[in-house]
C-alpha cells in the first residue's frame, strides 16, 4: 500500500480526520495540546467565535476558546494552525474545527507532505487519541479509514524510515 497517496496530490479538497471525545471536557485539553506542540493561529483575520447568548462574534483569542464551545457558550469554530511539529519535523498547516465533543482536522494535500510530515501527523493523531479521542477518517471511505488506522498502529511499516 502506498500510504502517501492520501497526501500527495493537491486536488483542491480538504480531507478530514475526526477525533471524537466521550467527555466534552477533553476537547479543550486536546485543543490546548496542539498549542503546546507549536501550533499558532494562522487564520486570515484571526478567526471568530459566535457567542450564543449575545448573538455576536468574538475574535479567536487562543486555545482557551475551546472551553466556550465545550461548555455550550459558543458555536463550533474553525481556525488554521501552523507550526505544529512532531519528532520528524514540522507538520503542514492543519485546519481545526472545534465542536462540543470533537475536533475535526483538515489538511491540504500536496508536495509539502513528505514521509517525515506524514509520520509526524500520525504521531500527533496517536497522542490526541491517547488523550481520550476516537479517530475516524470518513473522508477516504472504509478502505482509506482502514489504511489510516493501520498506520496509526504501525507507522514505521507504512512510512518507510
Amino acid at each position: 500500500m502506498n500510504f502517501s497517496e492520501y497526501f500527495a496530490t493537491n486536488d483542491g479538497s480538504l480531507p478530514e480526520i475526526v477525533l471524537t471525545y466521550s467527555d466534552s471536557s477533553l476537547v479543550p485539553q486536546a485543543f490546548q495540546y496542539l498549542f503546546e506542540h507549536g501550533a499558532k493561529n494562522v487564520t486570515v483575520d484571526g478567526g471568530y467565535l459566535w457567542i450564543k447568548a449575545s448573538q455576536s462574534g468574538k475574535p479567536f483569542s487562543g486555545p482557551q476558546d475551546a472551553l466556550l464551545v465545550s461548555s455550550g457558550v459558543a458555536e463550533a469554530f474553525h481556525v488554521v494552525l501552523g507550526g505544529l511539529y512532531g519528532s520528524r519535523g514540522q507538520i503542514p498547516d492543519l485546519g481545526v474545527y472545534v465542536f462540543t465533543n470533537s475536533l475535526t482536522l483538515d489538511y491540504r494535500m500536496g508536495a509539502q507532505w513528505g514521509q517525515d510530515q506524514i509520520y509526524s501527523l500520525l504521531e500527533l493523531l496517536r497522542q490526541l487519541r491517547d488523550l481520550g479521542g476516537v479517530v475516524s477518517i470518513p473522508w477516504w471511505g472504509a478502505e482509506g479509514e482502514h489504511d489510516f488506522l493501520a498506520a496509526l498502529e504501525s507507522p514505521e511499516q507504512i512510512i518507510h524510515t
